[in-house]
């Protein structure tokens, strides 16, 4: 465990610094790492990601961000990714474009490896439902709970990935 290596789990984890929980993401990374985890940090747009993910080459890959999807505040969900193919050319463009607008987000990040590339051969993504998505630097009360709850389920999934 620690550093990365081609072909095993990689942890990428995504946020915004100065988004306040959307920040999780970043603050999970720092945890991760310190308990011997191989985690990255996603940062940029879309394509900048992507072309972090393919110089890993990971066979298995944990995404970790807060998207605020409308569920109820501090959810937690854990899901392997299935991408689907866009309806058409124009879905795409509307997808990443606030990525290419300078948003830093794990909704962009998700549209990128659905409707451009994957690079690896299984995604699980842990993600938070942000109590507090407001700008701001730090995470809220309700922010470090889902914090430990995203920490806590990477690692169970983690665990299983293990071959």
């Amino acid at each position: 465990m620690g550093q990365p290596e081609p072909g095993g789990v990689l942890i990428a984890c995504v946020g915004y610094l100065l988004g306040g929980d959307l920040a999780i993401g970043l603050y999970a990374l720092k945890v991760l790492r310190e308990r011997g985890y191989p985690a990255i940090e996603l940062s940029g747009d879309v394509f900048t990601m992507l072309d972090d993910l393919r110089s890993h080459a990971p066979r298995k890959l944990i995404l970790v961000g807060a998207v605020a999807r409308g569920r109820r505040p501090g959810t937690v969900e854990v899901y392997r990714l299935s991408p689907r193919a866009p309806a058409s050319p124009w879905e795409v463009l509307d997808a990443i474009r606030p990525s290419l607008e300078g948003r830093i987000s794990l909704e962009d990040l998700l549209a990128g490896l659905s409707y451009l590339e994957r690079h690896a051969d299984e995604i699980y993504v842990v993600e938070c439902e942000p109590p507090d998505p407001g700008p701001r630097a730090g995470l809220s009360e309700g922010g470090a709970k889902c914090l430990e709850e995203v920490v806590r389920r990477v690692e169970e999934l983690y665990a299983s990935l293990q071959d």
